[in-house]
């Protein structure tokens, strides 16, 4: 029980975390790409596309793992390593392209260097956070166990983390104390999270409860 409590909430934090890096990448890239709703289309598109292609990815690792706990805490560091990633992105490495978009004549052209440049940012980040809902599945799934309450009660703990993130980043923290601080914030709670997880595996070992026993 205390290995899936565990996981639960670092679920609900890795939601939390993935809405509130979602608000404060769209506070930046605004600044280069411009503060419409052409600029929230692009980053939600990407957003959408590195989630599901991070979840396939995480369900096939699941299935060939027997330490998907371990995977699921590997997974919250790095996140936090994507955040700082993003951050240097695009704060040091996307304004430096030697691309002038101003000699471009065509809309079409622009919108593919904006999708190329939020995917650079952003893709690995979410990559990570998609792959951590199938890797949090088959940390606490047994034979027991229903699998429609499991279901819906990490889908409950990841939208209610979800609403959380995005309604404190975005009203809260980042109007408080900046983008550049809520960054430092969405570190420290993916190295929380990551603790989280770990420490029910330290009681066992370093095993989970899927582990071979022949291992």
């Amino acid at each position: 029980w205390a290995q899936n409590r565990s996981v639960y909430v670092a679920l609900g934090i890795s939601g939390a975390t993935g809405l509130g890096v979602e608000v404060v990448w769209t506070r930046q890239l605004s600044l280069t790409l411009g503060a419409t709703v052409y600029t929230f289309s692009i980053i939600l598109a990407v957003f959408l596309l590195a989630l599901g292609l991070g979840s396939g990815l995480g369900s096939l690792i699941a299935r060939r793992t027997t330490r998907p706990a371990l995977l699921l805490g590997a997974c919250q560091w790095l996140q936090a390593v994507a955040i700082a990633w993003a951050s240097y992105a695009i704060s040091e490495s996307i304004p430096y392209w030697p691309i002038n978009l101003a000699l471009s004549t065509s809309p079409w052209f622009t919108f593919q260097i904006d999708i190329v440049r939020c995917a650079w940012a952003l893709f690995p980040g979410v990559l990570v956070w998609g792959a951590s809902f199938p890797l949090a599945l088959a940390s606490v799934a047994s034979k027991e166990q229903d699998p429609g309450r499991l279901v819906g009660g990490m889908y409950a703990a990841n939208t209610l983390g979800a609403i959380v993130g995005a309604i404190a980043f975005s009203i809260v923290v980042i109007p408080t104390l900046g983008t550049q601080a809520a960054q430092r914030v969405l570190i420290g709670l993916c190295v929380r999270s990551a603790v989280i997880v770990r420490v029910p595996l330290l009681g066992k070992g370093g095993a989970s409860k899927h582990a071979d026993p022949r291992v």
